[in-house]
């Protein structure tokens, strides 16, 4: 319930709740503040509803196949292949919804931690598990950390990358610190690039999904 409150306090500050679930809040005796809402529920609806063009299924297929055919070649037996495919393809679901609505739907997580979780079983057994969860751990620390620095100034790591690095961390395990820094790097040059060419500035905000898609990539193949 506290996780949950949070969540709605830092969508509130960012303006991201609907208006019903605003006013429904407001009813239930939770303040939101005002200008909490920014769209209505079929608003909301018809922003994470979407129809992808036919370039952007070729990209997704690609992409995919790649991630599949790449298996093989790290020397992954086929049913830890298999657990990381499922990976990749939850993973691929977060970035297209990132993208589009900026969020990272609940059901990619959770398939990236029982996915994950199971590759970490099968590649290093219950020591896997333990290092899955205490990377985990510290991750959520982190993040806690950062938040409570950031509240102030109405900044905050949102909860979906939150709940997606969670995931990320313990499907990786002893790797969780490469591939942070290889989705962190990344993410730290897109955003110097983009605002030395004048299409991001300091204050804005970039989907975090296709760089944690990287962290997916180095933390379960390169050292997973």
């Amino acid at each position: 319930m506290g996780i949950w409150l949070e969540d709605c306090r830092s969508q509130a500050l960012k303006r991201a709740l609907t208006h019903e679930r605003a006013e429904a809040l407001r009813e239930a005796g939770i303040d939101v503040g005002k200008g909490a809402s920014t769209r209505s529920e079929v608003e909301q609806q018809r922003r994470c509803s979407f129809s992808p063009r036919p370039w952007q299924r070729v990209v997704l297929a690609v992409v995919t196949a790649l991630w599949f055919a790449a298996q093989p070649l790290f020397g992954a037996p086929w049913h830890q292949g298999g657990l990381l495919c499922v990976c990749g393809v939850a993973m691929a679901s977060g970035v297209v919804c990132d993208l589009r609505a900026r969020m990272i739907p609940l059901e990619c997580c959770a398939a990236l931690l029982v996915a994950g979780g199971a590759y970490q079983l099968l590649r290093h057994g219950s020591i896997g598990i333990v290092e899955g969860a205490v990377a985990a751990a510290a991750v959520l620390a982190v993040c806690w950390t950062a938040n409570r620095i950031a509240r102030k100034s109405g900044g905050s790591v949102g909860f979906g990358d939150i709940r997606c690095m969670t995931a990320l961390a313990f499907a990786c395990g002893p790797a969780t610190l490469l591939g942070a820094a290889a989705c962190y790097v990344s993410a730290c040059a897109f955003s110097i690039a983009g605002m030395l060419t004048h299409r991001l500035g300091r204050r804005d905000g970039i989907p975090m999904a296709p760089f944690l898609s990287i962290w997916l990539a180095v933390g379960t193949t390169v050292l997973g």
